[in-house]
């Protein structure tokens, strides 16, 4: 069985465990980082040097970075619905899960730094700053939604997934928001798959 190292709370092993339950894989989660600690083990850092989360075993293939776990298990699984085999539509998979992971990522964690990890609260124009950046980013993938069904196109894919646990962290935080049509009315859509119900359980 598919062994996970994470805990479920974390956005990148949430990728991992959305990912597994699209494609119908059966996985031991392993409790570690945040509350559970062990990032630090010796036994942990020789599975992953960088002492994060996620990490797996797939029968004695290990490998970390979340995105690089996504693509592996949907190629594993011969599931070209959700990472497909076309070079344009994957292409653009590619680019949104690069792009969420070097932008997006990095203005949600600026988000909840600010908000409900901060002991004090913020400076006024730092927070309006952080949340300008995010309505940009988060604009970005509206614009997107206006034109297709989904982030990289008619069909739901692995670029919807990191998208969508970003927006669901976003709509939960302290902050304003810029009204977003087509991103509310696709992640209505997103947010019942079962991927993202399990998670949100």
């Amino acid at each position: 069985m598919l062994k996970i190292w994470g805990h479920r709370a974390a956005p990148n092993v949430a990728k991992v465990l959305w990912t597994c339950t699209e494609l119908g894989i059966d996985h031991e989660l392993l409790p570690i980082g945040g509350s559970h600690g062990g990032l630090d083990d010796a036994g942990y850092r020789r599975l992953n040097p960088n002492g994060r989360i996620p990490t797996i075993d797939d029968n004695g293939f290990i490998l970390w970075e979340s995105h690089a776990i996504m693509r592996y298990l949907a190629r594993r699984e011969g599931a070209d619905a959700l990472y497909p085999g076309d070079p344009r539509t994957v292409a653009l998979v590619d680019q949104w899960l690069d792009w969420q992971a070097a932008h997006l990522a990095q203005a949600v964690r600026d988000l909840v730094r600010l908000t409900i990890k901060a002991g004090t609260p913020p400076p006024a124009e730092q927070l309006a700053r952080a949340e300008a950046e995010a309505d940009v980013l988060f604009g970005i993938v509206d614009a997107a939604l206006e034109a297709s069904r989904f982030i990289a196109g008619s069909a739901f894919t692995l670029a919807d997934i990191p998208i969508g646990i970003a927006v669901r962290r976003w709509t939960t935080l302290p902050v304003k928001r810029a009204p977003l049509a087509a991103l509310g009315q696709w992640f209505d859509e997103v947010r019942r798959r079962p991927g993202a119900a399990l998670l949100s359980s």
